[in-house]
């Protein structure tokens, strides 16, 4: 097995990727204590309370209810989990903060494309299946997808997007403020809102998205975090993975690429629940498109 192949295995320890998904809740002293662990996840296993205490700087008693957050009995069956899936001493791979360490083309590439495919691996140990079987038939069922973004979640937006459309389903985004506001106005019972922000804290998409609510729009949310105010005001949650370090400058695409693959997979739900129209709506817009080449 290559080492990268078992970066990936050691990517999907349960507890690692619930402190992952977690990270936006955490007040200042628990958000020390996971980052240290999430960066020195070999060095935690096996470790006593007081000593992690001290190497993140807060008392035992921080570290007590930082695993009952983490929905762990005590301490010691945190250790129990920190000790599953061969995670000790496995090199972790924590976005792209391994660039600065490498001066070598090769290395940027190792570190960039390991990270984005440890993301593509934490999301599949965490996608939520039941989630995404609704959300396929909510928008087969509805007579409009209307999807919410901003930033670079207008990426993630824009992908779902070209797809759905080419199925017949009348879908569009919105980036502007001014526009999701009018568009939220006029939907009603019979429409899906999908909001798409990877910190789920997006001020403006938040009020359209409550503003849709109100209507009786059914929200679905895409994030890269759990327990966000974008989890509490949708009705439907997908949550990818997202492997992303921004303390050193950097925007790593980790997030986006995992939630683009992860839309992808629902994409592929709506089309096989389409069948025979997808089929025909395929047809019609590759002859479209085939129109347009020379």
């Amino acid at each position: 097995m290559s080492d990268t192949e078992e970066k990936l295995m050691s990517a999907n320890s349960e507890i690692l990727l619930t402190i992952k998904t977690q990270l936006q809740r955490m007040n200042p002293a628990q958000l020390k204590v996971g980052r240290y662990i999430l960066e020195n996840p070999e060095r935690v296993v096996g470790m006593p309370i007081g000593h992690l205490a001290a190497e993140c700087s807060v008392s035992e008693a921080t570290i007590s209810r930082f695993v009952k957050f983490l929905g762990c009995v005590n301490y010691r069956a945190f250790q129990t989990e920190m000790a599953k899936n061969s995670v000790a001493g496995a090199d972790r791979i924590r976005g792209y903060t391994g660039v600065e360490s490498t001066h070598t083309t090769e290395g940027v590439l190792q570190t960039i494309f390991q990270a984005n495919m440890q993301s593509l691996a934490d999301t599949l140990a965490i996608a939520d299946i039941p989630a995404l079987e609704e959300a396929a038939d909510m928008i087969v069922k509805r007579r409009k997808l209307v999807i919410l973004a901003q930033g670079r979640s207008t990426v993630t937006a824009n992908s779902i997007r070209q797809r759905l459309y080419r199925l017949g389903i009348d879908c569009a985004s919105y980036s502007d403020p001014h526009e999701q506001a009018v568009v939220t106005s006029l939907l009603g019972e019979e429409d899906v809102v999908m909001g798409i922000s990877t910190f789920g804290r997006s001020r403006t998409l938040l009020k359209n998205l409550r503003f849709a609510a109100s209507n009786g729009t059914s929200i679905i949310g895409v994030s890269s975090y759990r327990g966000t105010p974008l989890e509490r005001v949708a009705n439907i949650m997908l949550v990818a993975s997202s492997n992303e370090d921004a303390s050193l400058g950097f925007e790593p695409s980790c997030s986006t690429i995992s939630q683009m693959v992860l839309l992808d997979c629902l994409y592929i739900l709506i089309t096989n629940r389409m069948r025979e129209e997808a089929k025909q709506c395929f047809r019609i817009t590759c002859q479209a498109i085939e129109s347009e080449r020379e």
